[in-house]
C-alpha cells in the first residue's frame, strides 16, 4: 500500500475547478430548486455566459489570474440578479449572456488594460528576480480552449436541388 501524500494547499485553482464553482455560482443564484431546468440550460450558461469572458480575453491576448476571472464573472452575474429581471426572462441563458457580452461592451478597455497591466508587472517581477517562469496553468487560456471545443462545427450547406428537365412541356 502507498502512503498518502500530503494534503498541501494549492495556490491556484485548476480551470476544472474554476469552472466548476462558476457554473455552481449560476445554478444557485438563478436556479434556484430548479436543477433539471439548469441541466437543460448547462451547455448554453456555458459557452454564451461563463467561457465568454475567456475567448474575449485570449483574443485579446491578455489574461487574469483564476481568481479575478472568477472576481469579475461574478461581480457581473450579481448586477444581473441586482437588476431584478430575471422573474420575466424567458430563457436565461441568453438574458446572462446578453448581461456579460454588454458588460465587456461597457467596460472592456477598462478590463483590457487591468489584465495588460498584471501580465506586465508578473512578467518584470519574474525577470528582476532572475528566476524562470513557473509553468503554471492559464486559467483563461484552458477556458478558452473548452469554449473552441463546446463551440458547435459549422456544417457546410447542401447544394441545391436542381430543377428536373421535362420533355413534355
Amino acid at each position: 500500500m502507498r502512503p498518502k501524500r500530503p494534503n498541501y494547499h494549492r495556490e491556484q485553482q485548476t480551470s476544472k475547478e474554476l469552472l466548476d464553482d462558476l457554473m455552481a455560482f449560476v445554478q444557485l443564484k438563478f436556479y434556484p430548486g430548479h436543477w433539471v431546468e439548469f441541466r437543460k440550460d448547462y451547455k448554453p450558461l456555458l459557452t454564451m455566459v461563463v467561457l465568454y469572458p475567456a475567448v474575449w480575453l485570449k483574443e485579446r491576448g491578455v489574461t487574469l489570474p483564476d481568481d479575478q476571472y472568477k472576481k469579475l464573472l461574478t461581480d457581473v452575474l450579481m448586477v444581473a440578479l441586482q437588476l431584478g429581471k430575471t422573474e420575466a426572462v424567458r430563457w436565461m441563458p441568453a438574458y446572462l449572456g446578453r448581461v456579460v457580452q454588454s458588460h465587456f461592451d461597457h467596460h472592456g478597455d477598462e478590463i483590457y488594460e487591468r489584465a495588460k497591466s498584471i501580465r506586465t508587472i508578473a512578467e518584470h517581477a519574474l525577470l528582476s528576480a532572475g528566476k524562470a517562469a513557473v509553468a503554471r496553468p492559464d486559467p483563461v487560456r484552458e477556458l478558452a480552449v473548452a469554449a473552441r471545443l463546446v463551440k458547435p462545427k459549422k456544417t457546410a450547406p447542401k447544394p441545391a436541388v436542381k430543377a428536373q428537365l421535362t420533355l413534355f412541356g
